[in-house]
């Protein structure tokens, strides 16, 4: 058994080829200059130096490097990717750290002292420990492409980047050294602020963990109580829990739904969100002392569960619909008077504006807009409606922000870094960290800094159902316990991709049907969605977000080879891809093009990508291509337009899909398949040569994205089910 890891303050200079490694300064320096990490990055390299040339388990560097501090596979393969940034490493031809999947990490690098400048290593140091100068069996080669199988794994030749690589250590050094030390410094807090959060997260416990499901908690005024929501399906509670401890109250009829409760500025009021029964709904407030709850808005102007009250207690913020087909906005309410005013107004495809939090100074809102995930951070002036701006350019699945400080920064929800937790954000800047608190929902802060907030986990698995058999049961294809979604059949049918962070962040995988399912071994540090095989299915298009929330917005399109798995950026699109499918047998490419929280369509031929043009269509927020037809809805309209492609013939289809099935449906030569969403809620196959529908199934997609996949010859269909979350309350006292 090898020595503990010394402290990384206690461990000399060395060098790893010809760059040179200082502990104590947290520095890398090489020809073209110096960078300085975060201590936690210096500490993954040492552990990795500590036994050059050994494969190190991912659960021993979680172990010993975070010593598990509520930190899972993410946190580890986005820091090995922020380290060989630094190292000007590339994993697919690792000259410093290889990756082996399934295994860990080693480092493959030689450790040496020869050659560091006499005042880095410390007078009467010892040398790192276990470090030996070569690794035993090899001196500066790479692998050798004969090596096992599953070292080569990383090196997937992708066209477009194996050709920039060749000289990238020379030619971009002193551009990547000097891009890391920029985002260090600008993304960076003020590091003991920061820090003591991390840690502060790290030793979160749990507040409330019942059966019953717990979301929304909000701190009284004075940090001693708690409270939330409690139920399941549709029926929930609101409970308020004394910090301390003690006998919890009750509000609300059992019969509804009650939810995001918000404390009044004396303690002694709170204000909810009620559902009956009927589907009537209101925002009420009541005394905690008793008496019955009054309305302060009603459900007129159809608004969102979370709102907010301004520090005084005078007005209310909530999300509402102000504008007919239009998304909704932010209303400020006069609780005394009942006027209302607009404090945003977005415009069509914008998305709607949810979540307000309003700062603690009462001077700014700050709430979320977009479409699902691909919402961002925004910010109102309060005395100023209509001077709503995005905070920073992180996008993705968003879940609530909660203020640390008058002033800021912001705790935010969202999966900004790969996986849903907790980021800090500074408006000023609007760059991000990732701060912890992985599966973290819906924040609150108290004046000390005390933090609680919902813990949830998610499962979703592909079922595959038989079109032309009833009497079959779903069956669960490579069931998981996290999220898989996005599924389409091969053009055979005998292969299925599907997105999945089954293990790790979120991946692509290809799935054979009653055999395993195998993750495609593509670049680390970005995110991988809306996966489409290519006509002939040798290959597969998708998209690439980077997960480096202080990054610029970047989504590029892909093309990988199947199953060789080398990848093609495709650059001449652009980088606000959001989808990527064959048209014309393969000869043409329909892209989708983000602008705002709308998309527009564009037509690119496969041999001159830079040749792409709009498709003169409106706006959409979601389509589907089938061969040489194109289906699309419209940002607010309800329905689907059918149109061909050679000739950009249109004609709308008798089909009820909407914001809330948006996702739920897909378009294959001769049908379309949806979620109906009402009564009975079902999945339909509507024949396009009939018009009609032929099909009806009551085993319905529950999941996010992309949610269901037809056969070729539709007799099979793949449904993504979520199971019913897990929701419990976490609560992380303020360090001192």
């Amino acid at each position: 058994m090898r020595p503990p890891l010394p402290s990384w303050r206690d461990v000399p200079a060395f060098r790893l080829h010809e760059v040179e490694i200082r502990p104590s300064a947290n520095e890398i320096s090489t020809a073209a200059g110096v960078v300085r990490i975060k201590p936690r990055l210096m500490d993954l390299l040492l552990r990795l130096a500590h036994a050059p040339g050994e494969v190190v388990s991912r659960e021993t560097l979680l172990d010993q490097v975070w010593s598990r501090r509520m930190v899972n596979d993410d946190v580890l393969s986005r820091a090995v990717a922020d380290l060989r940034i630094a190292l000007g490493d590339d994993a697919r031809e690792a000259r410093f750290i290889e990756t082996l999947p399934k295994a860990g990490y080693r480092l493959i690098a030689p450790v040496s002292h020869q050659g560091v400048r006499p005042s880095a290593v410390a007078k009467g140091a010892s040398p790192l420990p276990g470090a030996t100068g070569v690794r035993a069996g090899a001196a500066d080669e790479a692998p050798s492409p004969g090596g096992p199988a599953v070292a080569q794994a990383d090196r997937v030749p992708g066209s477009t980047r194996h050709a920039f690589r060749r000289g990238w250590w020379v030619a971009a050094a002193a551009f990547a050294l000097a891009a890391i030390a920029f985002v260090a410094t600008r993304g960076r807090a003020p590091a003991p602020d920061q820090a003591l959060l991390e840690r502060q997260l790290a030793q979160a416990q749990p507040f409330s963990s019942e059966v019953a499901n717990e979301v929304g908690p909000r701190f009284s005024p004075d940090g001693r109580r708690v409270a939330f929501a409690a139920g399941e399906g549709a029926r929930s509670r609101i409970v308020v829990r004394d910090v301390a401890g003690g006998e919890p109250r009750v509000l609300g009829d059992p019969r509804e739904l009650n939810l995001a409760p918000v404390f009044f500025p004396d303690g002694d009021r709170i204000a909810w969100f009620r559902r009956a029964p009927d589907g009537g709904c209101a925002i009420v407030a009541q005394p905690l002392a008793g008496a019955a709850p009054i309305e302060l808005v009603d459900c007129a102007h159809k608004p969102q569960p979370r709102f907010d009250l301004t520090p005084d207690g005078r007005h209310l913020v909530y999300g509402a619909t102000t504008r007919p087909q239009f998304p909704q906005g932010l209303v400020q309410r006069d609780l005394a008077t009942g006027v209302e005013r607009a404090l945003t107004s977005p415009e069509p495809g914008m998305g709607d504006d949810l979540y307000p939090r309003v700062s603690p100074d009462g001077a700014r809102v700050a709430f979320f807009r977009g479409n699902e995930s691909h919402r961002q951070l925004w910010l109102v002036d309060f005395a100023h409606p209509g001077s709503a701006r995005a905070a920073g350019p992180a996008r993705g699945l968003s879940y609530g922000a909660a203020w640390l400080g008058a002033t800021g920064p912001l705790l935010v929800a969202a999966d900004w870094f790969g996986q849903r937790a907790l980021n800090l954000l500074v408006p000023e800047t609007g760059m991000a960290t990732f701060v912890g608190g992985r599966g973290a929902r819906f924040p609150d802060a108290d004046a000390a800094g005390n933090i609680v907030f919902e813990q949830a986990t998610y499962t979703a698995n592909l079922f595959v159902i038989r079109t032309d058999d009833a009497s079959t049961a779903p069956a669960e294809w490579w069931p998981s316990t996290r999220y898989s979604s996005q599924p389409e059949f091969a053009p055979d049918g005998g292969r299925v991709v599907f997105v999945s962070n089954r293990d790790g962040p979120s991946g692509l995988y290809v799935g054979t049907p009653g055999g395993t399912a195998m993750r495609l071994a593509l670049p680390d540090g970005y995110i991988y969605m809306r996966p489409h095989w290519s006509a002939d299915g040798k290959s597969i298009h998708a998209v690439r977000v980077d997960r480096r929330a202080d990054a610029p917005a970047v989504q590029q399109g892909l093309r990988i080879l199947y199953p060789s798995g080398a990848v093609e950026v495709l650059t001449a699109l652009g980088n606000e891809v959001v989808d990527v499918r064959d048209t014309d047998g393969g000869r043409a490419l329909i892209v989708g093009e983000t602008t705002g929280s709308a998309v527009r369509v564009l037509r690119a031929p496969r041999d001159d990508l830079a040749a792409r043009e709009r498709l003169p269509l409106p706006l959409v927020s979601e389509y589907q291509v089938a061969g040489n037809r194109i289906a699309f809805m419209q940002p607010q309209l309800t329905g689907v337009t059918l149109c061909e492609l050679a000739t950009l013939k249109c004609e709308p289809l008798a089909v009820p899909l909407g914001e809330a099935n948006r996702f739920d449906w897909v378009l294959t030569a001769d049908a379309l398949w949806y979620r109906a969403g009402s009564t009975p809620d079902e999945v339909r196959r509507f024949d396009l040569p009939r018009r009609e529908v032929t099909w009806r199934g009551a085993f319905v997609p529950t999941g996010m994205g992309l949610s269901l996949a037809p056969d070729p010859d539709g007799r099979a269909l793949l449904v993504v089910r979520e199971s019913p979350p897990i929701l419990d309350l976490m609560i992380a006292p303020r360090l001192h």
